[in-house]
């Protein structure tokens, strides 16, 4: 399929319930790489749930996005400064693209926008069982990339000490 237009329209605090009901679908798409984790088991209530995404909302060094493709609500973006070390100055802290507009070039577009805007150095961090995600920022991370990238799997302080996945990778 071509490539759909994209827009990013940021986020602000009444946005919020919209894109927390847009996390369960993310939650949802990520349960097909990691429903046999634990912690990912399907919920007794039939519906998943997405963290809080209040606090990405309330800090002033994080930055929420719509992805609009064609005018139309097709998912989210959070960017933050949040990284495994003092070094990295932006990570992309949430990405969401509605199945919808999968394999439609929305996300690739979305994500070298985020890359575009905020120059500098990046982290990326995947759940290892994430299959698809991996698959996904391993061919998007190096058009965007101004040098080599670099992928290790360890422990993310930042995000509780999680094993991860972690792409390094600067833009400018």
């Amino acid at each position: 399929m071509s490539a759909q237009p994209c827009e990013l329209v940021p986020a602000t605090l009444p946005g919020l319930p919209v894109m927390q009901t847009m996390g369960a679908y993310y939650v949802y798409d990520i349960s097909e790489y990691c429903g046999d984790e634990p912690g990912w088991e399907f919920p007794e209530t039939g519906i998943y749930e997405c963290p809080d995404l209040r606090p990405y909302f309330e800090d002033a060094d994080t930055h929420p996005y719509f992805i609009r493709a064609a005018g139309e609500l097709a998912g989210f973006a959070i960017v933050d400064t949040k990284g495994s070390n003092a070094e990295v100055e932006f990570n992309m802290a949430q990405f969401f693209v509605h199945r919808k507009f999968k394999g439609r070039g929305v996300g690739a577009a979305a994500a070298s926008w985020c890359f575009g805007t905020y120059r500098g150095i990046w982290e990326v961090n995947v759940i290892p069982a994430n299959r698809g995600a991996f698959a996904f920022w391993s061919r998007i991370i190096p058009r965007c990339a101004t040098g080599a990238v670099e992928l290790a799997r360890r422990p993310a302080p930042h995000l509780r000490n999680a094993v991860k996945d972690i792409f390094r990778f600067e833009t400018g």
